[in-house]
């Protein structure tokens, strides 16, 4: 099941978050659930990882493009069951769910946008 996404736990605390800003650098900690978005540079294919809580609404739409369950996303089997359950009803919602979203990604009071 090779694809342009990915779903697994972050085996070290190296990579950074690639999500919207604010989150955007911060740490992807050990254990944590990510999503890998597939990007070629000069040649070498790799991942762009994000937090699961930064997975945008469009990032929904264009994975749906591709299959039609989330249990069609490669590294899905892998996961434990709970977090099959959280991706399967925020594939089905078109969004994850709100306490998904980390601390680091949540706009800091007074920067909303009016």
């Amino acid at each position: 099941k090779k694809s342009g996404y990915r779903l697994e736990y972050s085996a070290n605390n190296r990579a950074k978050c690639k999500g919207p800003k604010p989150c955007a650098g911060t740490t992807l900690t050990k254990g944590s659930l990510r999503v890998g978005t597939i990007v070629d540079f000069r040649g070498h294919t790799s991942y762009a990882w994000r937090h699961w809580g930064c997975v945008t609404p469009l990032i929904f739409t264009n994975m749906k493009q591709q299959f039609n369950e989330a249990s069609e996303l490669d590294g899905f089997d892998d996961l434990k069951e709970e977090d099959q359950e959280r991706v399967t009803k925020a594939w089905e919602a078109g969004h994850v769910a709100d306490e998904d979203i980390p601390e680091t990604a949540r706009k800091a009071e007074g920067d909303e946008e009016e």
